[in-house]
């Protein structure tokens, strides 16, 4: 049985960032605030991302790594073929969880899988081209897209487009592979060449997979996804604030400890404290996380410390990024005009901001964002913490300029010759929260609120 090719020809799959979202998205983040709470949120949670949250999407993506290599070492497909295989066996995994099971909170493609099984009246198109595709662009925007890096980071994946680690190949065949038995070679014989999958009569390929693919977790199960999706107790070392997923792992010297070794277990230790101290159901919040870091300080100085230097980190990135969607209502206006009517709204200063404790945050945001950056996330902190809106208005300009210089980019908004507010780029206009409700703000996930969902998820609760 093949355990995975080690030649170095094949192209690696294309996305390489840990997480989609740490990417820097002009049309959403104007102060490139996702690479800094990625970063952070990195210290707590080392492998799961904020669009990795479906335990199943895992499964399917296990069987469809360990179907390709077994197609390709059997000689049914080429290499090339991998891509298309893995698709197909997408978009049939997608159909037993929805006609069998009833899902479709967490399938992604789920309108087209729904819109396909009616007009197909159960006779669906299994094919890597339009005909089939359940995404405008499952390669990107599906599993392959999305899980992925994750599933690599986790531990399960080789190096190449196809086929599983030792240990996760192992699981494939103990708990799905030996419970398919007439199913298996109508699967495989689907995903090599795509077909039609019959989701309303006795088909064996879509019988087998919607055995597998059951909303509930075997206790085998649990305890898989739980050592190694979940508890992350596998997860390849990383630098902490490294973007590229595989960096550390094809910089790091053989032997050498890295910031990983240090943090192995801590995101288990996290997840038992998430399950006793917080609500699993709902998203973090401030008062949440600082209950969450007091509980860890019996368990985990350092995860105590991390979980610390996130609320430091979003009493700025949370209030700030309110302020700047505020500018770019402003227009023509006097900053100090739009600060006057800021005050009205937000007080005399907003609180949470601890000068001494973001102080010790400039390092680690100067080595994510870069100097420049950071003295004026600096600024922007010291002004806020001041109730000097005028200058923090100012501030929140110029670091949306440093960001869009960094991406070759234009700015939002500018100060005009005549001071006044020159808004360049609209975006959809947000409410600016009450002044009662800037002690609680909090904006960003930080990678608890997917841990989470995955924790409930292997509890058998949605």
């Amino acid at each position: 049985m093949f355990q995975g090719h080690t030649e170095r020809n094949l192209p690696m799959p294309f996305l390489t960032l840990e997480d989609p979202n740490a990417k820097i998205k002009g049309s959403r983040d104007p102060l490139g605030t996702v690479p800094l709470w990625s970063a952070f949120g990195r210290h707590i949670v080392t492998n799961i991302t904020t669009v990795s949250t479906s335990v199943r999407g895992f499964t399917i993506l296990l069987l469809a790594r360990y179907f390709s290599g077994r197609l390709i070492e059997d000689g049914t497909i080429l290499r090339e073929e991998t891509l298309n295989a893995f698709l197909r066996m997408e978009q049939a995994g997608a159909y037993a969880r929805y006609v069998a099971h009833g899902v479709s909170d967490d399938i992604r493609g789920i309108e087209r899988v729904m819109r396909f099984d009616q007009e197909y009246k159960g006779r669906v198109p299994i094919h890597a081209d339009r005909r089939g595709l359940i995404l405008s662009d499952q390669k990107v925007y599906g599993l392959w897209g999305l899980y992925s890096v994750p599933a690599r980071r986790s531990g399960w994946l080789t190096d190449e487009m196809f086929g599983l680690t030792p240990a996760a190949q192992k699981f494939v065949e103990e708990n799905y592979i030996a419970r398919l038995n007439g199913s298996l070679r109508p699967i495989m014989k689907l995903v090599a060449r795509g077909g039609t999958l019959e989701t309303r009569k006795k088909d064996p390929a879509f019988t087998g997979l919607a055995g597998l693919l059951a909303p509930e977790f075997t206790p085998n199960e649990q305890r898989f996804y739980g050592h190694y999706l979940r508890d992350g107790l596998a997860a390849r070392g990383n630098r902490a604030h490294a973007l590229e997923a595989d960096d550390a792992a094809s910089t790091s010297n053989p032997g050498e400890t890295t910031a990983a070794d240090h943090r192995h277990g801590r995101q288990s230790r996290f997840r038992h404290l998430l399950e006793s101290h917080a609500d699993l159901a709902q998203p973090m919040g401030r008062e949440e996380a600082l209950r969450l870091a007091e509980s860890a300080r019996d368990v985990d100085e350092a995860l105590a410390s991390a979980l610390e230097r996130i609320v430091h980190l979003e009493s700025l990135l949370a209030p700030a990024t309110a302020l700047f969607e505020y500018v770019l209502t402003r227009a023509n206006q006097l900053p100090a005009k739009a600060a006057g009517a800021l005050r009205e709204r937000w007080g005399d200063r907003v609180p949470n901001l601890d000068p001494q404790a973001f102080e010790d945050l400039i390092p680690e945001i100067s080595d994510i964002a870069g100097a420049p950056i950071a003295a004026t996330a600096r600024r922007c902190h010291h002004a806020l913490a001041q109730g000097d809106y005028n200058q923090a208005i100012r501030a929140v300009v110029d670091w949306n300029a440093l960001v869009q210089q960094a991406r070759k980019g234009a700015p939002w908004v500018v100060l005009s010759e005549s001071g006044r507010i020159e808004v360049r780029y609209r975006m959809i206009e947000h409410l600016l929260p009450e002044g009662d409700a800037l002690p609680t703000l909090w904006r960003n996930s930080y990678f608890v609120d997917a841990l989470k969902s995955v924790t409930r998820q292997l509890q058998g609760k949605r």
